[in-house]
Formats: C-alpha cells, sequence, structure tokens
C-alpha cells in the first residue's frame, strides 16, 4: 500500500482555508499514486480547546462531507482528525479521527482514547472506550490519535488483527524526541507498521516540528519530514504476518498474567 503523510501547517482555527491546503497536498499525493493520504490532529484546525468555534455536529460533520468530496474526486482514501459536539446526554465534545476510502465511504471511525489532561484537553473532550481496527487494501489498520502513542497496552491489543498503526498528531516541537522514539517502539514492541503524522509550523502558541514518519516492524524509519510543509509518499509491505511467525514475540505474551498483576498490585 502507498501512503502519503500530508505535513500540513493548518490555518488556526479557520476551516475554510487550511481546506484548501489539504486539497492542494491530496492532489499531490494522488498524482503520485498514493492509495490514502493522513492529515494531522484536528485537521483544519489545529489543536484547539475553542469547542464552540470549532465543534461539529457528530452524525453531520461538514469536515466529513468535505473530506468524503476530495475522496471521491481524487480517488484516494483519506483519514484526518476533527472536533465532535456533545453527543446527547453529554458534556464534553470528543476528538475525532476519520478514515473514508476512495469512494468517499467512512470506513473507520475512533475517537480518541486519552484526552491529554496537562494540555487541558481532558477539560473539554472525553476519551473514547473502544479500539478501531479496519480492513484496507490487504491490511487491517489500527487508528490513534496523538497522546495514545504514550499508552503501549492500547497498541499490543490492536496488533492482535492490525498490521499498520496509524497516529495522528499535533506533537509539539519541544517533545520530538519523545514522538520519534514512541513511533519506533511501537513499531518494534508489537512488529508492526506505524505512520505517524504531524503537524508543522506555529499554532495555537506552539511550535510543531513534524517529524511525520513512516517505521517499518524492525524499527528502520522508511521516510520523514521534518520541519517544513511536505507530502511524503512511502511503499509499505505486506510483510507483518510473516515476520511474526518467523520471530514469534506475540506467542511469548502471557497476558493473562499481566491482567492479573496489574488487578493485584492496584488493589494492594
Amino acid at each position: 500500500m502507498r501512503i502519503a503523510l500530508g505535513q500540513l501547517e493548518m490555518c488556526w482555527e479557520d476551516k475554510r482555508a487550511s481546506l484548501k491546503k489539504v486539497e492542494e497536498f491530496i492532489r499531490q499525493a494522488a498524482a503520485q499514486q498514493g492509495e490514502m493520504i493522513l492529515f494531522p490532529e484536528m485537521s483544519l484546525t489545529g489543536f484547539s480547546m475553542d469547542l464552540n468555534k470549532i465543534g461539529e455536529v457528530p452524525d453531520h460533520s461538514e469536515t466529513v462531507l468535505q473530506m468524503q468530496k476530495l475522496a471521491l474526486k481524487y480517488r484516494i482514501a483519506i483519514g484526518f482528525g476533527w472536533a465532535a459536539l456533545p453527543e446527547a446526554g453529554q458534556k464534553k465534545g470528543t476528538n475525532r479521527f476519520t478514515l473514508v476510502d476512495e469512494q468517499g465511504q467512512i470506513i473507520g471511525q475512533y475517537t480518541k482514547l486519552h484526552p491529554f489532561r496537562y494540555g487541558g484537553e481532558a477539560d473539554i473532550y472525553q476519551g473514547g472506550n473502544k479500539l478501531v481496527c479496519v480492513p484496507y487494501k490487504g491490511h487491517v489498520v489500527g487508528l490513534f490519535i496523538c497522546y495514545d502513542l504514550r499508552f503501549p497496552e492500547i497498541f499490543q491489543a490492536a496488533s492482535q488483527k492490525a498490521d499498520v498503526m496509524i497516529v495522528i498528531a499535533d506533537w509539539p516541537a519541544s517533545r520530538r524526541d519523545h514522538w520519534l522514539t514512541l513511533l519506533k517502539a511501537r513499531a518494534i514492541e508489537n512488529q508492526a507498521y506505524v505512520a505517524g503524522i504531524n503537524c508543522v509550523g506555529s499554532l495555537g502558541g506552539l511550535e510543531y516540528s513534524g517529524d511525520s514518519s513512516i517505521i517499518a516492524p524492525d524499527g528502520t524509519i522508511l521516510a520523514t519530514s521534518h520541519g517544513q510543509e511536505s507530502v511524503t509518499v512511502c511503499d509499505i509491505g505486506e510483510d507483518v504476518w510473516s515476520l511474526r511467525r518467523h520471530f514469534p514475540t506475540k506467542a511469548d505474551r502471557r497476558n493473562d498474567l499481566y491482567i492479573r498483576e496489574l488487578e493485584r498490585i492496584s488493589s494492594e
């Protein structure tokens, strides 16, 4: 599968202006025979806590509708992020990652499991409650958002089915070493391809360095881009399952023991 990383400097909280940039990135990816293009977390606004300004009705998102149209126009799958207003009976919004196929059909809809408490996200957005893995082009793709990268347990769970992990993010430059290290760790420990797509530039008072990367199951960086807007295209293989059979680390995991010990230690 040929994946494109759309490393974007969003127009802060300006969906219309950002959408113009996004379409140009999509056009470039399609011209390079990309089969899927990925954009950062909250792709058209940046990582904003102003839900009243950027939030969208969950079942009638204008961002989703526009991306569906672009996917169909350019015949390419698109993965992107957006902010949803509270569901009925809820007080907080949700941070979403939607994946649409080249026909513009929604094939994956994920809600960020771990709102970033340190940055105030947990005050505005509530966490989701399930992992999402979807089949596409002979692969099974796991969907994650930014801070989720720091929680290896969910990647272990998803990789029971998934051979490709996608992390869309707005990860600040001040912690870029963490970003790159954790992307590689998630690839190595799960024996999976990991695609991390980050934003770049100055957004909402923070600096972002990009460092969007695709990592092979052995931790090799197959493609990366630092410090500027870019469309980076990379082919990923279909060798994950054969690698896992050859070097079967998952067969040596003791999940029942881990769960039991976690419960025991937590109760002491």
